[in-house]
């Protein structure tokens, strides 16, 4: 008797460390950032304090998770995790980072969508950097502009964190702000609208502003599809990814749409480790991205309204739903790879249907898609401030007049820079 009670309460034991750690796996701390040392990388990199203030410490933790995958399966992920190393109670905040398509990921003070996550933390943020499902240490392949993939591979994150923070001692104040470019702006959205969907009481979205995504797949984002374009890998990326869930073409070899070269040299960037880079594939593929796929495949793109790609675009809109969290979204009208259409159709539909709380902020009638950036973010730091520090108070400025001075003479310069070089630097 006394042999069977110890094995149930070892029982009970082991099944309460399982429900303490359902999803997290691992976290490891990376790194961790003093205040001298994040004033001396802002120097490095010529980034002026008065905009993006340097207020604490920073701990820096690599965690992998478990997430639910599009096929119902449990599948491992991972991401970066921020902490301000601050006795204050903090908001979540959470950037998804734009495409990639190589696999690895490091942690590093030279990547830039890295460095917005670290602003955010030392500004006073416990900021989440999800990597998605199939990118650094995550299992299978990337699923590219899915809504649900990508909104899972955040919520999973957003649930391994909540079991970490037990273990690290930190606590939020209950805010959770989203936010992303370019893909990362389709997938941050997507988050919005399947976290408001779970209505988990933990992860109630304060607010979200996405920023120069592709929320209208199959409307003026399509169009790019026929026209000179300076990204022509999104459509093999695109197709490849969604025939692996969707099977969008009748074939068992995805590859064989595609024209000679690209039907044998497409496999060596999309298949196995993925160690090449977005740069080394734009390089070599057609400026018209339709010139990519064989003639019978646009053919059905055009003219067969039953065609199940088109049918799975317009499933990975995100135009059609209603938040209740107030909404900016962030865009350039310049921007040459993300038409700015794709946020003024969230903001008409969403308008039309009778949300108020929706912002349009049109950043720059000039600047493209890198360069618009910088100043997408920092509308997008001043809109979050404004709940973290008042709650929800219409009234205050979304950017403080100082800092947007400041930021008006940045981007005048910017402007005139990218009008005399046509150089759209860095990559989001």
């Amino acid at each position: 008797m006394k042999r069977i009670l110890l094995l149930l309460i070892s029982v009970v034991i082991m099944s309460h460390v399982q429900a303490a750690d359902q999803y997290l796996i691992s976290y490891n701390l990376v790194k961790t950032h003093t205040k001298q040392t994040l004033k001396a990388l802002w120097k490095s990199n010529k980034l002026p304090r008065v905009i993006v203030p340097v207020k604490y410490d920073v701990d820096i933790y690599e965690i992998t998770y478990y997430g639910k995958f599009v096929d119902g399966t449990m599948r491992k992920a991972s991401g970066i995790y921020y902490v301000p190393k601050t006795k204050e109670k903090s908001p979540y905040l959470v950037f998804c980072h734009g495409t990639e398509i190589h696999k690895s990921r490091e942690i590093s003070d030279k990547d830039a969508q890295q460095g917005i996550a670290l602003g955010s933390a030392t500004n006073g943020y416990n900021a989440l950097y999800p990597d998605y499902f199939g990118i650094a240490n995550g299992d299978g392949n990337h699923i590219y502009q899915h809504a649900e993939s990508e909104a899972n591979a955040i919520i999973y994150m957003l649930y391994a964190i909540d079991e970490l923070n037990k273990k690290i001692g930190v606590t939020t104040n209950g805010q959770l702000f989203l936010t992303g470019y370019s893909q990362g702006g389709h997938a941050s959205f997507a988050a919005h609208k399947y976290l408001e969907q779970l209505n988990d009481p933990r992860f109630k979205v304060t607010a979200s502003s996405p920023m120069s995504g592709a929320y209208d797949m199959n409307g003026d984002q399509a169009k790019f599809m026929f026209q000179v374009y300076p990204r022509p890998f999104y459509l093999p990326y695109l197709l490849v990814s969604y025939q692996e869930v969707y099977h969008v073409v009748n074939t068992d070899n995805i590859y064989s749409i595609f024209k000679v070269p690209y039907d044998s040299i497409l496999p060596l960037y999309f298949e196995g480790e993925r160690k090449h880079g977005l740069w080394d594939l734009n390089n070599i593929l057609p400026k018209v991205p339709k010139d990519v796929v064989k003639d019978s495949f646009i053919e059905m793109f055009l003219h067969d309204p039953n065609f199940t790609f088109k049918a799975r675009l317009q499933d990975n809109n995100l135009y059609d739903w209603m938040p209740k969290a107030p909404v900016q979204l962030c865009y350039c009208q310049g921007d040459r790879e993300v038409s700015y259409k794709n946020s003024e159709k969230v903001y008409e539909e969403m308008n039309k249907n009778g949300k108020k709380d929706i912002k349009l902020n049109n950043l720059s009638p000039q600047l493209d898609h890198n360069t618009c950036a910088l100043f997408a973010v920092m509308a997008t730091v001043g809109f979050f401030d404004r709940f973290k520090k008042h709650g929800e108070n219409p009234k205050m400025k979304d950017v403080p007049a100082f800092k947007k001075m400041l930021l008006g003479i940045v981007k005048k310069q910017e402007e005139k820079k990218y009008a005399e070089t046509k150089s759209d630097h860095a990559y989001y």
